[in-house]
């Protein structure tokens, strides 16, 4: 199969691993039953679902033509930084300056 859109394909790879990972991380917890349901049971689904719609994506990203092959751009590097640096300046100095 030929890829048809680069940007659909790598966003629909993106989801399948994170919803993957979500539910795989869930199972470390308690699932409960429908009735009453414990910690793992609410991420678990969120997982499930997410990958679930990653595959939708990818799929359609293989399936669904796009002018020119939606190819994907340049990574923004600079607010790709910022953003990261900002969220562990947080992270490291929450504790430290309260």
């Amino acid at each position: 199969m030929k890829i048809k859109s680069q940007r659909d394909f790598v966003s629909g790879l993106a989801l399948i691993a994170v919803g993957t990972a979500f539910a795989i991380g869930a199972t470390n917890y308690n699932f409960g039953v429908a009735v009453r349901p414990g910690p793992g049971y609410f991420p678990f689904g969120l997982g499930i679902i997410l990958a679930l719609l990653g595959l939708v994506v990818f799929v359609t990203s293989l399936v669904k033509h796009c002018e020119g092959g939606d190819p994907i751009g340049t990574i923004p590097w600079r607010p790709l930084i910022c953003v990261v640096g900002a969220i562990l300046f947080f992270g490291f100095f929450l504790p430290r300056l309260g």
